[in-house]
Order: structure tokens, then sequence, then C-alpha cells
């Protein structure tokens, strides 16, 4: 029928529930609000209390679908399972979409790299992704409607999981680098894709939302000129740009897309031979 092909029905959530880790700030929230607009139920998993009370506020006042609130840290197994359970109890074990958002990125030397911060990021940017599928799983299996409408696992990557280092064209000294925050962004994708393996034939698709620089609180300290400059769009990324693609990856318009990582960063990465070239251009001078 011809009314499936309108925009309303293709993009649309009703009747889906979702759950979204780090989904009181930042992209995880953007991607929260797009969802409760379009009908979906969410749930937003953090361990900040306040963050959630204030989140699930707003986007309960909104006059869409509802927002749930669970405090839980999903940097430990236990608290994976947790969430699950919880969701399991009140949506009689299903789960239509599940988006692993929560992350962490540290800035350091590149001679400075502690243990510390190498431990925390790969479990919070990889490691939970691994645990979180893995506890929802059963109720992404139990919610599917594959191959028409599958249950569906979105990664939140980084463009910085793509590219190689911070090439600011700065030459001859250390500085502050994101470089252990890039490599779990890599080893994320690459755990996405192997998830997509062996999910997709279970009735869950699983693919990666790669952004570049998005205008949230943890970006607000950067340099925003500078980031624009290495833009070829000429502008950073927006709540429309990130919902807009979080919506085709959960509703029935990307029903067929799985094991994909969709940059979504204005053109930055186009622009990576040509700094890594001035670079070392800039390098041996």
């Amino acid at each position: 029928m011809a009314e499936k092909l309108l925009a309303k029905n293709l993009f649309s959530l009703k009747g889906k529930v979702s759950l979204i880790t780090g989904g009181g700030t930042g992209l995880g929230k953007m991607i929260s609000k797009a969802f409760i607009m379009n009908g979906a139920k969410v749930y937003i998993a953090s361990r900040k209390q306040r963050n959630l009370e204030e989140a699930a506020a707003e986007l309960n006042s909104l006059g869409g679908s509802e927002c749930i609130p669970i405090k839980a840290d999903v940097s430990i197994k236990e608290e994976c399972e947790k969430i699950s359970n919880e969701i399991n109890r009140r949506e009689n074990g299903k789960l239509d979409i599940l988006i692993n958002n929560a992350g962490i990125a540290f800035g350091a030397p590149l001679t400075k790299i502690t243990e510390d911060i190498w431990d925390k990021s790969h479990k919070l940017n990889v490691a939970s992704v691994y645990h979180m599928t893995m506890a929802c799983l059963p109720l992404l299996e139990k919610a599917s409607h594959a191959p028409e409408d599958p249950s569906r696992v979105i990664v939140m990557g980084s463009i910085s999981g793509l590219s190689e280092g911070d090439l600011k064209g700065i030459v001859g000294k250390f500085y502050n680098t994101s470089l252990a925050y890039n490599c779990t962004k890599a080893a994320v994708h690459s755990l996405a894709m192997n998830l997509a393996v062996y999910l997709t034939p279970r009735g869950v698709n699983v693919n990666v939302m790669a952004p570049g620089v998005i205008l949230t609180p943890m970006t607000s300290h950067q340099d925003q000129k500078l980031s624009i400059s290495e833009v070829p769009q000429g502008r950073l990324g927006d709540e429309a740009d990130i919902a807009g693609t979080a919506l085709y990856l959960a509703s029935r318009a990307g029903a067929w897309l799985t094991g994909s990582v969709i940059k979504l960063d204005g053109g930055t990465i186009l622009r990576n031979k040509e700094l890594a070239k001035d670079f070392a251009i800039a390098a041996k001078s």
C-alpha cells in the first residue's frame, strides 16, 4: 500500500520500546527526544541520578510517549543485567531498540596516557557495549519481527575511530591527544560489525553511528571556529542530524541495513588525507 511509503510511517516508532544508555545528556538525550516525539517508549540509563531525573522530566513534558529513567553504571556487567531485568519485568520480556550510547573521553599528553585512562576508556566505550547487548539479547529476539522489521542495536561510534590521530597541524611537541578514545572507538566499530554477523540471523540488526563534532556539553570546550574550519560543509552537527540518523536506523526505513558504519560528519573525514600530508610536510621542515 502506498501509505507505508509516507515519511510518517517509514520513520514512525509508534509502539516500540527502546533503551538508550547515557540517555540523560548529550547525544543520548537528543536521540531520546526524537524517539519520544515519534512514538517510542524510552528507557534512559545513567549512573547520575540528577541527570536522569532532569532529563526524564523534560522528555515527559514534550507530549509524546513515555520516558522512564533507570539509574545504573553500564561499565559494570551486573548493572547491565539489572537494567535488562527491569525492562523484562515492565515490558513482558520485549525490547525493540537498544542504543549503546554511553561513553567517555580523556585527553592527555601522548607520553602520559595512564593505565587508568586505558582501563576506564575500554571498559565503558567497548566492554559495556558487549555486556549491555548480551544482557538485552533475549528481549531483542523476543520483540523482533524479522525479516520485515528486526529489532535494532545501534552503537555510538565516532569518526575518531576511522581516522589516524589528531592531526591539528601541531608538530614538534606532545600535545593533549584523544588517542585512547580513538582506539576504543575503532574497537567498538569492530565489535559492532562482529555482533552484526552473529545477531542479524537471529533477527537483530546491528549498526554504528559515527558522528563528527556535534554541539553537546562534552564538546562545548572545543574551539568551535577551529572545529568548523575542519568541516567541508561549514558547520557542526546538531540535534536534527543525530535524530534523523537514529530514526532511520531504528525505524522501518532502515530495516534492511545491518553491519554498517554511518559517517555523520559533514565531510570532516574527507580531509584526513589532506591534513596528513600537511602534517608530514610540516614535520620535515
